[in-house]
């Protein structure tokens, strides 16, 4: 799937929207709902236009801790290599962007302010992960022989998963045709636990003084964590082939997790995922991708 230019945009044609009558919409009332083909094109990163809604992208990843890694810079710093990286828009390429796939150099850190911070909150982070937080250590020593790389992906919600598959395709290609040779790459992203409503204990105490049954669920996770689901199905094969991974808690407390009630049911409290992968093992992962997410 090649990515889209500005020229390829002005060869189709205008507009190919067949507008009904009225009395057809009245007629199509009272029939089902149906499904709306979108295209989805990708194009190479644009720092100008694609600035804004990767910004949002890092903040919908580290929420409140986003003010804690200069987010706005470390979009400035994402989006400054745009050979190399894909934006998912629907309105050409001065659209919004829906999905973005990049990456940046974390070997060079200490000679940037901005990937010293994201660095130092990477170990932040890892303090209580023995293992993962002394291989970091290592990979972000100043001289270290190993290149890591900061590969960042994130999409709108509701971005079928199908479109993940060429991102990645389209991002190993164009390391290697821009001579980048990262080793290792740190995948940030978010999962998310669901808890009961501390809203519905308080008004089962106040009915009768008593508090209520817990709910049952399905228990799931790793790292002794239950109850954990994933915002992107990539991850799970990501984690799968990964050298280390973690879920993190956030250092700056957001949104009260009843704010994101789940059918009025339970409450969602968002955590951070760390995931790393050599570049062999990020690889094998793009295959598997491909084999379980690409469109038919």
């Amino acid at each position: 799937m090649p990515k889209r230019t500005q020229e390829d945009i002005l060869k189709e044609e205008v507009s190919d929207i067949d507008v009904s009558s009225s009395e057809d919409e009245e007629l199509c009332e009272d029939e089902e709902p149906e499904l709306i083909d979108v295209d989805f094109d990708f194009f190479n990163i644009n720092p100008k236009i694609d600035h804004e809604g990767t910004k949002c992208f890092i903040r919908q990843i580290f929420q409140q801790d986003s003010e804690l890694i200069s987010f706005s810079q470390l979009t400035d710093v994402l989006l400054s290599k745009n050979e190399v990286g894909s934006a998912v828009k629907t309105d050409g390429p001065n659209g919004d962007v829906f999905s973005i796939i990049t990456v940046t150099g974390l070997t060079d850190g200490p000679n940037n302010p901005i990937l010293k911070k994201f660095s130092n909150y990477l170990i932040e982070k890892t303090e209580n992960d023995g293992k993962f937080n002394s291989v970091l250590h290592q990979l972000l020593m100043p001289g270290s022989k190993h290149l890591l790389g900061l590969l960042f992906s994130e999409r709108m919600i509701n971005m079928p998963v199908e479109t993940v598959p060429p991102m990645y395709n389209m991002l190993i290609k164009e390391m290697e045709k821009a001579d980048y040779k990262y080793d290792y790459f740190i995948i940030p992203s978010r999962v998310y636990k669901i808890v009961d409503s501390e809203v519905d204990k308080e008004l089962k105490r106040e009915e009768d003084g008593s508090e209520p049954a817990l709910k049952k669920r399905s228990k799931k996770g790793t790292n002794g964590m239950s109850e954990l689901d994933y915002y992107h199905d990539e991850d799970v094969i990501l984690e799968k082939y990964a050298l280390h991974h973690g879920y993190y808690e956030y250092t700056n407390k957001g949104i009260n997790p009843d704010a994101r009630r789940v059918f009025n049911d339970y409450a969602i409290v968002p955590k951070l995922s760390l995931i790393l992968i050599d570049k062999n093992s990020l690889e094998k992962a793009i295959e598997e991708m491909n084999s379980k997410f690409s469109a038919a």
